[in-house]
């Protein structure tokens, strides 16, 4: 017999691995690489995740395949064209339905979020024991006061990455080493001082560790964060799979893609033999991140009570991109924005640099927006649009298209439109990263959640489940209905066997 547990019988634990590919997950766990991950597997139940609107056949472009929309269905149990969540920065009044968080904390039961999606800002103190946006944020606003500094050092780094703190760096250390009251590890401090140095003496080869440390440092504050307030629902959310599987499936798997150079590949390399020789440096490091995201589990599992459930998954995933084959845009950030948006003439804005979009501009009026919206959409390099343009009332969301190019030196002009007398140099407005790492990878619209309990027996009602399913099947497990908002489809998917 299946029945609710009630919210004093239970807790839940959600670890977020962004973009973690089922294929990697199913190839180490044969492996024997990933213990943890097989303990779970092997006692619990397995999910694979799908987008309910896309699976009628609805044309949709790959930059629609985004961790910033699909999550937040997870979150609130709405599909992406219903909940309204385009770009970072944007105002959680602007959105339809509410988190899962949220609705729990209305009912009184507690939680903990820590660098969860589209989180920003932090919505309530009800029973929240503790709330950290995501690093893209548009201040460190959290609480409690404790976990501020590390907020402070990821916020300031995720807005920094690409000039490797060089012009910052005193800041960066500061914050850095108040991390400390955070729970951070010296340990993980040390690792994090010293990336840079390392970065210059050894190379690209030592850039891979970058990405693994803003999960180190989340990990060290959830250690102090959660035994210390132990919410009923907490959530936490990890990167460092999906940034290695963007930038090294080639290296982990060459005999999946072409031989031959891309037009990228040709501005570092003069063969193929050269560019496999280089990208060996980088073979291992999909297969290391998994393996870090096993130690996680374990850690958790060696922490949480026998009657805590468990739930460890992706709301995406990836899938191989040969960059030989299809178009490839190199990793870049705009820089300079403001004096791109002052030469076109806008005014009465705040510019918020994010990951992708690329950059959120917020206005005083929907008017206003509305007129910049118009001039944003006139910019153009070699007659092509130079941003994907969306608006949310008084918010722009923009994503930079990027020019393709086969070599290195070749120019490109911003113009406008209508405004012909505009003529900006195009590379003033962007950091490319300066090495040869190119995706291998791109987004897709299928993910996986794996569900466990140390003391309590798990049934499942499906195989495969909506993204929109997760939410009210949370809720279900603290005996509450699904709210409103949230779209039920086989809700729920799973639940405690009594």
């Amino acid at each position: 017999m299946i029945s609710k547990a009630r919210s004093t019988d239970l807790s839940v634990l959600f670890l977020e691995v962004n973009e973690a590919e089922q294929y990697f997950l199913d190839k180490f766990v044969a492996e024997g690489k990933l213990p943890n991950l097989k303990r779970m597997l092997d006692g619990g139940v397995f999910f694979r995740t799908r987008v309910p609107s896309w699976d009628a056949g609805r044309e949709k472009a790959w930059r629609h395949i985004s961790p910033w929309i699909i999550w937040p269905s997870v979150y609130t149990g709405m599909s992406p064209e219903n909940h309204g969540l385009v770009g970072f920065g944007q105002d959680p009044a602007n959105v339809v339905g509410r988190c899962v968080w949220d609705a729990l904390d209305e009912e009184g039961i507690s939680t903990g979020i820590l660098g969860c999606l589209m989180s920003y800002p932090p919505r309530t103190r009800g029973a929240a024991r503790y709330y950290v946006p995501e690093s893209l944020a548009d201040h460190p606003d959290c609480f409690p006061e404790e976990a501020r500094a590390l907020q402070e050092f990821c916020v300031f780094s995720a807005r920094n990455y690409s000039e490797s703190f060089s012009v910052k760096a005193l800041e960066a250390v500061r914050l850095l080493l108040k991390t400390r009251e955070s729970g951070v590890r010296l340990s993980t401090v040390m690792k994090t001082l010293s990336q840079v140095p390392a970065e210059v003496v050894k190379g690209p080869s030592s850039q891979p560790e970058r990405a693994m440390l803003h999960s180190y440092l989340v990990w060290d504050a959830f250690e102090k964060l959660y035994p210390a307030h132990r919410p009923s629902y907490a959530a936490m959310h990890m990167n460092h799979v999906a940034y290695m599987q963007h930038r090294y499936w080639r290296a982990a798997e060459p005999e999946r893609f072409a031989d031959a150079l891309s037009a990228t590949d040709q501005r570092f390399f003069a063969t193929v033999e050269e560019r496999k020789v280089y990208e060996l440096k980088f073979s291992r490091w999909i297969e290391k991140s998994f393996l870090y995201t096993d130690e996680v589990v374990g850690r958790i599992l060696a922490m949480v009570d026998p009657n805590t459930v468990l739930l460890v998954g992706t709301a995406l995933g990836q899938r191989p991109f040969d960059p030989t084959k299809e178009i490839h845009n190199p990793v870049v950030r705009l820089v300079h924005e403001r004096e791109l948006f002052g030469a076109l003439g806008l005014d009465e804005h705040v510019v918020l640099h994010q990951m992708n979009p690329d950059v959120t501009l917020n206005f005083q009026s929907e008017a206003t927006a509305a007129r910049a919206e118009e001039l944003v959409r006139g910019l153009q390099v070699n007659g092509s649009a130079l941003f994907v343009v969306q608006r949310k009332k008084t918010q722009l969301f923009l994503e930079l298209e990027m020019p393709m190019r086969a070599k290195k030196d070749e120019r490109f002009t911003v113009r406008h439109a209508t405004k012909k007398e505009l003529a900006l140099d195009f590379h003033r407005f962007i950091h490319e990263h300066p090495t040869a790492d190119q995706s291998t990878a791109h987004h897709k619209d299928s993910g996986w959640l794996l569900a466990y309990s140390p003391g309590l027996a798990l049934e499942s009602r499906a195989k495969v489940i909506s993204v929109t399913d997760v939410a009210p099947t949370i809720l279900s497990l603290f005996g509450l209905p699904a709210k409103p908002w949230m779209e039920v489809r086989e809700a729920p998917v799973f639940a405690v066997k009594r």
